[in-house]
């Protein structure tokens, strides 16, 4: 069911007392300059495993997203988005599809107030968001969303500083759930519609997040989190660009966690990158390594599904294997761009020190933008195969999307 949050009254309230000045003297002028966009989307996703006790999937679902944004006044302005999933076609007897893409319904993902004072801006109330340890994904029909209160600034020559405080999460569907962010007051008995947005803990999670930018050369990107007594979290990463002829850098990230439950045991991450074009191929190859011994606590990744930024991330499990404790992960690949084709091919693997959990995942990532008359149209393609350790757990997985945003 649709749900109309008391977020969005309370900010049109709020709204209705902003009118002062020549340029916008009514609410109806506020909204009437504003601007309505979105995307429809049409999503076919299939999972074929070898093991033949395991019953394969396949779904088809429609739908898409509609947002809305008022013009600014005096620095303020008002955003929001619905976004809506409809299941044409479903094979899927294991329910491997229930947490992730299976979803039927509406769902209000956006309901914000934004004001900006300067290079300061403040925004509150539902809204998508993306760092590296707080992070929505857009990678299935229904797109994670945040509940949440930043302020963000970019004072400072080639630094941008945001705080924030996270409430809640909407996951994609009423019925997702992980294990890595268990303290989330997930929906144990959804119905099958998009996910709404759930409590993070007792009491929310605080970010601190700096980014800096030293000569051109040199970029720094920073955050800490802290789920209120759950876990706190540090990332960091450096990227320098090497001085050469053609397009190359290095990289170097790290996460640390600290449980504050005295019998968990933190860990840590360690990755380092390099990359480079040459005649129009990118060349790539990321390396990882997380602390700990076998069987204990993972690294935290963050929370969202799009918190995945190690150097060995992948599309179809996003590389979640190697924040296990003890895991060695390597990623190789290469990318291009062939007119109106992006394509990128990568392997990865994963090196458990638990038997039966190593991983080797080949990707393949395609994408076509049309152009001309049919410039808002898109179309992509990944495919991954997955070689276990455990033979039973092989398979491979095709997605395809069509996009049209308007």
């Amino acid at each position: 069911m649709f749900k109309y949050n008391k977020y969005v009254l309370v900010l049109l309230a709020m709204s209705n007392n902003a009118f002062s000045n020549g340029d916008i003297e009514s609410f109806s002028e506020w909204i009437h300059n504003g601007n309505v966009g979105g995307t429809a989307k049409s999503y076919y996703f299939e999972q074929d495993f070898d093991d033949s006790n395991a019953e394969n999937s396949s779904i088809w679902v429609n739908g898409g997203n509609v947002t809305f944004n008022t013009s600014e006044f005096n620095g303020f302005k008002l955003g929001g988005e619905v976004q809506g999933s409809y299941v044409s076609n479903i094979n899927d007897d294991d329910d491997r599809t229930a947490g992730s893409i299976n979803a039927q319904g509406l769902v209000l993902s956006e309901a914000f107030l934004r004001y900006q004072f300067g290079d300061t801006v403040f925004s509150g109330g539902r809204q998508h968001f993306s760092s590296p340890l707080i992070a929505n994904s857009g990678s299935r029909l229904i797109k994670e969303s945040f509940e949440m209160y930043q302020v963000s600034s970019s004072h400072f020559e080639d630094t941008d500083i945001s705080i924030g405080y996270v409430t809640k999460y909407q996951t994609r569907t009423d019925k997702s759930f992980y294990v890595d962010n268990e303290f989330v007051d997930f929906d144990y008995n959804g119905s099958g519609s998009p996910g709404d947005f759930y409590k993070i803990g007792n009491d929310g999670v605080f970010f601190a997040q700096v980014n800096k930018r030293i000569a051109k050369k040199v970029k720094i990107n920073s955050q800490y989190a802290n789920v209120i007594n759950e876990v706190q979290a540090l990332y960091a990463d450096v990227e320098y660009t090497l001085p050469t002829n053609f397009n190359s850098y290095i990289a170097m990230q790290y996460y640390k966690t600290k449980w504050d439950k005295n019998e968990l045991v933190d860990n840590d991450l360690l990755g380092f990158k390099i990359g480079f074009s040459q005649g129009g191929v990118d060349f790539f190859a990321g390396y990882t390594l997380a602390g700990g011994n076998e069987g204990e606590n993972r690294v935290f990744r963050g929370i969202g599904q799009g918190a995945y930024y190690q150097f060995t991330a992948t599309t179809k499990t996003a590389g979640v294997a190697a924040f296990e404790a003890g895991t060695n992960s390597y990623q190789l690949g290469l990318g291009s761009t062939i007119s109106n084709v992006k394509g990128k091919l990568f392997y990865t693997s994963f090196d458990n020190p638990i038997v039966g959990k190593d991983l080797n995942e080949w990707t393949v990532n395609l994408a076509y933008q049309l152009d001309g008359k049919l410039e808002n149209f898109g179309i992509s393609i990944d495919f991954s195969i997955l070689d276990y350790e455990n033979n039973q757990k092989d398979a491979t997985d095709l997605r395809t999307k069509f996009t049209y945003s308007f």
